[in-house]
């Protein structure tokens, strides 16, 4: 009977031993595969992120351009408003200022046409 005992005691202590060092190298695999897991994903979120980095500043680029474009537009639109205003009353002063019935009155045309713009 102590023989048994004995047998089965080693028998267990075997088979205890053999299932740490499964158990060991199965974790060591899996906190392997966690690592690779962990650095797959850190990659992809840098790469995601210098991606819309890279997509942002290059339309935003293109959008300070086009801003710079139009208050160019908007700038040259307001030159010429204000010489067609400056055509207006001239034209207006002129018509209050001579006698209705002289000679002639040499009107100023403030035709949008006549004016030049220049080009940008």
């Amino acid at each position: 009977m102590k023989k048994l005992l004995l047998f089965s005691e080693g028998n267990f202590h075997k088979a205890y031993q053999s299932w740490l060092t499964k158990y060991r190298i199965r974790k060591e695999f899996v906190s392997l595969i966690q690592i690779i897991i962990l650095g797959i994903l850190i990659l992809f979120c840098l790469v995601m992120f210098l991606i819309f980095v890279n997509k942002s500043s290059t339309e935003g680029y293109f959008l300070r351009q086009a801003n710079n474009k139009l208050s160019n537009v908007n700038f040259n639109n307001e030159i010429m408003k204000t010489q067609i205003l400056d055509l207006r009353r001239s034209n207006r002063d002129k018509l209050t200022d001579s006698d209705l019935y002289g000679p002639s009155i040499n009107l100023l045309d403030a035709n949008i046409e006549s004016i030049q713009v220049p080009q940008s």
